[in-house]
């Protein structure tokens, strides 16, 4: 009923995109027709799904849905405005950037940096010019620790630390070392100062395996104890008792804590199948 009267309300202040108050919004906004019509378009859903409340003023509603929309699309500006910046023939990238040495990795996590800014603060155009000159002088006075990560690491993730890391905790792969290897990257580029980049290193390996196992124990605590009742009838099917349930619980929780278990691998077939191979045997 309150969705009718609103939406009512709304048709009145927009009409045909043709009222006063609409030619408020387009004047005051700039943006074109078709966003118009989006966004009034996600209002009138937004009101039919109760996500806009009955309490809320209908005009401050549509006010701050078009501001959001407005700052979207500068914000999609300013991340064209970054890719033009650091395009190598573009006048700003050759006069201010092209002096320092940076590989394509350097560059492509000082876009990543810049772009996250712009979505989380909308910083200004100078402030993104400024961060660029920032991070790329940083990338050239931080060579020492770049160049050390690079040899922990290796091309391929196949490094001797690497290969001795995976050995240590089984369930960090290679997608782990590219996350963890890349924040330490966003670090030297903000300047950060290592007491000994290979201690961090494996720090940060380590911690990352633990909260690894910590998602794993909790997705199959969810799995066996959340779920009693079809963990026990999934025995019952497989002509296991309460006991080998407890005892496939236990083995599990313990492979989990030996990183031989990832969370990715716990679902209702490895359940599935984890009783029938206990089953088996």
């Amino acid at each position: 009923m309150f969705s009718k009267v609103m939406i009512s309300r709304l048709d009145e202040l927009i009409g045909e995109f043709d009222t006063p108050f609409f030619s408020y919004l387009l004047y005051s906004y700039d943006l074109d027709l078709y966003d118009c019509e989006l966004i009034v378009s996600k209002i009138r859903s937004d009101i039919s799904e109760g996500i806009v409340s009955s309490d809320e003023n209908l005009v401050e509603v549509v006010e701050r849905y078009f501001e959001a929309k407005c700052i979207e699309t500068e914000k999609q500006a300013k991340i064209e405005y970054l890719a033009l910046l650091m395009d190598e023939a573009d006048d700003f990238y050759i006069r201010f950037l092209a002096g320092y040495e940076t590989s394509l990795r350097d560059r492509d996590i000082i876009y990543d940096k810049v772009k996250t800014r712009i979505l989380e603060d909308n910083i200004t155009d100078f402030e993104i010019k400024r961060s660029l000159k920032y991070y790329f002088s940083n990338a050239v006075k931080q060579e020492s620790y770049i160049r050390t990560l690079k040899m922990l690491v290796g091309d391929s993730y196949d490094s001797l630390t690497v290969k001795s890391v995976k050995k240590q905790f089984p369930n960090i792969d290679d997608s782990d070392i590219y996350q963890i290897s890349s924040e330490m990257y966003s670090q030297i580029l903000d300047a950060h100062d290592f007491a000994n980049i290979r201690s961090a290193f494996l720090d940060k390996v380590m911690r990352r395996s633990e909260a690894k196992k910590a998602e794993a124990i909790r997705k199959w605590d969810d799995l066996v104890l959340g779920n009693g009742d079809s963990f026990n009838r999934l025995l019952e099917s497989k002509n296991l008792t309460i006991g080998d349930g407890e005892k496939i619980k236990k083995d599990v929780r313990t492979r989990i804590l030996n990183a031989l278990i990832s969370a990715d691998r716990i679902d209702g077939v490895f359940l599935t199948r984890i009783c029938n191979d206990y089953g088996r045997q």
